[in-house]
């Protein structure tokens, strides 16, 4: 996968994770938007970051399997 490509995902699932969080935040928590928005953003941002290690260590497991490095 491109470098490209790998960052449009990136952006995606931040963009997804920071909207459903800022959601669960504001409706169920009944914070106001600007703490709602403070959370999510770091909800997403921890989210993302857990997402791509566990990516990478797939990826990792994956070539090891096949006897490739890397």
């Amino acid at each position: 996968m491109t470098g490209w490509r790998l960052a449009g995902r990136v952006v995606a699932a931040y963009a997804v994770g920071f909207v459903m969080f800022l959601g669960l935040r504001h409706w169920q928590a009944g914070l106001p938007w600007s703490e709602a928005a403070r959370d999510a953003a770091v909800f997403a941002f921890i989210s993302t970051v857990v997402g791509l290690a566990f990516r990478r260590a797939f990826r990792v497991g994956e070539c090891r399997k096949d006897g490739r490095s890397g």
